[in-house]
């Protein structure tokens, strides 16, 4: 029991080493720094998509065959050489590999270290705090992402963009060693495929998992695109690179209370509540950021932000509850393969419009597609 009490306290580690990301507020400024246009740097993020959209289902499949601790080593053995090529690639076709290797490794984590974590609770006779200790380490992680952020915005500025990527090498070695520590708890699954496709069935007719998944598919995918517009929404309304990392790091202060405090709002308020609060907040935040197009607009990313922190930690209960133990990584791929096939779709949308739509209307513009698609799919799911 010891090993598996330790799954919990190398699992929180894990996650604040991942989250060590140093080069992620200024991102999109490396990638220009090689060569790339912003249409081509949209659209390594769309072939991203769509190479975790390929390996999302499998993985999780992968997971629950193999166990999660082997899953776990090759998953940041991969982010590895991610972080590799990218300090190396100065062509676009290398960071397609680069992005290939990371959308590999991000697809084998999804699903995999939250399954363990439930697991190892639940081994402990201690699953009914899953929300409360996935939260209180989503908290955690997000502020070390916020400290990533900062020293991140200071490092590309006093040293260079490039260090930024050695840093994150860094971290995602030690997110490795960390992994070759964790215990298995559940072993694998040894079922044979027929009863793996009978469960998953029985998986695809849960009508309320299904709009549940379709609805957080669509918040996700209009939050994600509306991120990879911040840096050049920053650079357009005069902010100074010296903060870029300090912004980044305010949002993730904001979205870790967000995940801190996500248990007492799902107790307080129904899963329905919940649904039509995040749809308003959403909106209301992209119509903000289009409106105020100055230091204003920034306010409103703050709200996206909150609510991101609580609809992880929300999800997450969701999937754990709702899967079996089985194909419990297979049913958490499987959600996140249907959040990436919107967001792919609707990220390529917005590389096309992104060529004729200038950044002063592109949030209005998303503010305006998420309405109609929000009306569609009430009108369709009737999920609230």
């Amino acid at each position: 029991m010891k090993r598996i009490e330790r799954n919990i306290s190398l699992i929180g580690w894990i996650y604040v080493t991942q989250g060590l990301v140093f080069v992620a507020p200024v991102l999109v400024l490396y990638f220009g720094s090689r060569g790339l246009e912003l249409s081509q740097i949209l659209m390594l993020q769309f072939l991203f998509s769509a190479a975790s959209m390929v390996l999302e289902f499998p993985s999780g499949y992968i997971s629950d065959k193999l166990g999660r601790k082997r899953t776990l080593v090759v998953a940041y053995a991969s982010l590895v050489v991610a972080v590799w090529l990218f300090l190396k690639g100065n062509s676009f076709n290398t960071f397609v590999f680069a992005e290939s290797a990371f959308a590999l490794g991000y697809a084998l984590i999804s699903g995999t270290l939250t399954s363990l974590l439930y697991e190892s609770l639940k081994a402990l006779g201690r699953e009914s705090e899953y929300s409360k200790v996935y939260g209180d380490m989503n908290h955690k992680t997000l502020l070390t992402v916020a400290f990533a952020g900062i020293s991140g915005g200071l490092i590309a500025k006093y040293l260079s963009l490039s260090a930024t990527v050695v840093a994150t090498f860094i971290a995602f070695i030690a997110s490795l060693i960390l992994s070759l520590f964790l215990k298995e708890v559940n072993g694998t699954n040894k079922r044979a495929l027929k009863e793996d496709i009978k469960d998953f069935r029985l998986l695809l007719g849960n009508k309320e998992l299904i709009g549940v998944t379709l609805f957080v598919a669509l918040i996700f995918a209009f939050n994600q695109v509306a991120f990879w517009y911040y840096q050049p929404y920053f650079k357009a309304i005069g902010v100074d690179l010296a903060y870029f990392g300090m912004l980044f790091a305010s949002f993730q202060i904001v979205a870790s209370f967000g995940s801190k405090y996500a248990n007492a709002i799902m107790h307080r308020f129904s899963k329905e509540q919940i649904f039509v609060a995040v749809a308003v907040a959403i909106l209301f935040s992209l119509v903000g950021m289009g409106w105020f197009f100055s230091y204003v607009g920034i306010v409103f990313i703050f709200l996206q932000q909150f609510v991101r922190g609580v609809f992880m930690i929300f999800i997450s209960e969701y999937i754990q509850k709702h899967a079996s133990s089985e194909l419990r990584a297979t049913t958490a791929s499987f959600i996140a393969l249907v959040k990436k096939l919107f967001y792919a779709a609707n990220l390529y949308i917005f590389v096309e419009l992104s060529k004729g739509v200038g950044l002063e209307h592109i949030y209005l513009v998303m503010a305006g597609f998420l309405a109609v698609l929000l009306v569609v799919f009430v009108g369709l799911k009737r999920v609230f």
